[in-house]
């Protein structure tokens, strides 16, 4: 399937925007008088500057450029190019973004146009007078290291970006530890825009069927859709307190710029001119909205005042993005406070998705409950699952009657799962995946009462452990070194990788470590574990 360019929609918001509409309720000034293609507008922090792209006459394999980065002030004077130094070498200079503290700026850049796989990330440096110096590759390397459309993290430690396969990443600011937060279901996944308090990323889709705009968590859990409504909605901008979103919108048959609260309630035009209006962007102070339009009969710079009832506050708290650290730890999941369909990793990128399974309270804390009739979470098959060892998995377990196997935990390669008589059995692959290995505990697990199993792969020491509440109840040896058919299998909780083999009980603070724990630091998890449990007994 082709993929929709930021080009080939804004051809799309043009030819669905030629119906007259009422007269604005803002005051809009204008600001440049040049006339000529101006797309992907951002101010520099202090609110100094705009920056943005111009399209050129096509002189594909020239060297010649064809998009350029343009700098403009505020006023819309002194308006020049920036990056003309290397016109010659990146000639498509598109979507820049200023760094949190105004020092770099992300582009999306390419040597040609002749195809959106030959974009990635470029960084530059800029001086105190807003000059340009030392663009190059955010991550070194031949072809596409990372993706196009970059947007800075309000710590300006991260990046977030998109790629032409229609995937969301983040990634550090120096364009290492790359991680996959969303896959795109259709043609169209562009436009990430990190909030200002750093919990959220929102971006553009049509994931459903029709262009949104969508906001995720910035490790990829509570994908929320925030518009719906016919016609394309896209180009979302966070304002500096993060409670409102500015964005695209031809929903009444006219390309407009649109305000919405960050949760998609309370949308209003901002613009209802008859030309196409696009590209909005936030002045920092939060009193205004620079964007492009063509009303005086070319694209230029306007400014528009916030409409009554608008109002900025002061800029939003940063909050930290955390994840558990701790040694060897590659995943963890409780079941704490939860809201979606979608079970954060804890540690990691390593997201659940619930297919039946459902979450339950009890006493303040919350479990993951399975029926044991097709009810289960997929874990996916991130990098850091596919270990062939060392591993420990350490869970809390509540099964319910005894009724045949049952699978807590599967990927396929390694496995730990429930008997008919209860007793928790850690099995895998060999190494050169022609046999399995299986060790079962020594004591059945009492029904409808919460148990800790903890099984441990050790190389070094040519062994598979189980332990059961702290305490090891059964080893066995294994001396082939490595576990099998790990990589090629996502992980799931309640059945059997394949899909069989439900489990009916209860779960709670799973972990998985590239690690081969202790007896000592198991027991020690055991006792700190138990006060997190939902419903144990103290």
């Amino acid at each position: 399937m082709s993929r929709l360019s930021s080009a080939a929609l804004f051809a799309l918001l043009v030819i669905f925007g030629k119906q007259a509409t009422s007269a604005e309720s803002t005051a809009i000034q204008r600001l440049t008088h040049s006339y000529y293609s101006k797309f992907f507008l951002n101010y520099s922090p202090d609110g100094s500057r705009l920056v943005y792209s111009r399209h050129h006459a096509n002189r594909r394999g020239a060297k010649q450029i064809l998009v350029g980065t343009r700098i403009v002030r505020a006023d819309g004077t002194n308006d020049r190019p920036l990056l003309s130094e290397y016109d010659a070498t990146v000639q498509v200079q598109e979507h820049p973004a200023f760094a949190p503290g105004g020092k770099q700026l992300l582009i999306t850049g390419g040597g040609s146009d002749t195809a959106n796989a030959s974009k990635d990330t470029f960084v530059c440096s800029i001086n105190a007078e807003f000059a340009a110096s030392d663009l190059k590759k955010l991550a070194a390397g031949d072809g596409v290291t990372l993706g196009e459309e970059p947007s800075w993290s309000p710590d300006g430690k991260r990046i977030a970006y998109v790629t032409t396969t229609e995937q969301l990443w983040i990634a550090d600011a120096d364009g290492k530890n790359k991680e996959m937060l969303l896959q795109g279901s259709g043609q169209y996944l562009h436009q990430p825009a990190w909030s200002p308090d750093g919990q959220w990323i929102a971006f553009a889709s049509d994931r459903d069927g029709n262009i949104e705009v969508y906001k995720t968590r910035w490790d990829g859990t509570d994908l929320t859709r925030l518009t719906d409504q016919p016609g394309i909605d896209c180009r979302p901008r966070w304002s500096r307190d993060g409670q409102w979103l500015l964005f695209t919108s031809n929903r009444k048959r006219n390309q407009d710029v649109w305000l919405m609260r960050q949760d998609g309630s309370a949308s209003r035009p901002l613009t209802t001119h008859s030309a196409s209006d696009d590209h909005g962007a936030w002045a920092p102070d939060g009193k205004s909205i620079a964007f492009v339009s063509m009303r005086d009969g070319g694209f230029d710079i306007y400014r528009a005042a916030l409409p009554d009832g608008v109002e900025i506050g002061p800029p939003a708290k940063l909050r930290p993005l955390l994840r558990v650290t701790e040694p060897g730890l590659i995943a963890y999941y409780h079941f704490d406070k939860h809201t979606s369909e979608q079970v954060r990793d804890q540690a990691g990128p390593n997201h659940l998705s619930l297919h039946g399974a459902e979450v339950v309270e009890e006493g303040g804390r919350g479990s993951l409950e399975f029926s044991g009739d097709e009810a289960y979470a997929v874990g996916g098959n991130g990098v850091t699952l596919r270990g062939s060892g060392p591993l420990t998995i350490s869970m809390w377990i509540r099964p319910a009657t005894a009724s045949g196997n049952g699978y807590l935990i599967s990927k396929y390669g390694w496995n730990i799962y429930l008997g008919g008589d209860l007793v928790p059995r850690f099995e895998s692959r060999s190494a050169k995946n022609d046999a399995w290995n299986t060790l079962a505990a020594k004591q059945s697990l009492p029904p409808a009462t919460w148990s800790h199993v903890a099984a441990v792969f050790d190389p070094a020491a040519k062994a598979m452990l189980v332990y059961v509440n702290g305490k090891l109840s059964a080893q066995q040896p294994r001396t082939d070194g490595a576990l099998g058919a790990t990589a090629a299998h996502p992980l799931h909780l309640g059945r059997y990788n394949h899909g069989t083999q439900f489990f009916r009980g209860r779960l709670d603070e799973i972990r998985i470590y590239n690690q081969a724990l202790s007896a000592a630091v198991i027991q020690e998890s055991h006792a700190e574990q138990r006060p997190r449990v939902a419903g144990v007994s103290m």
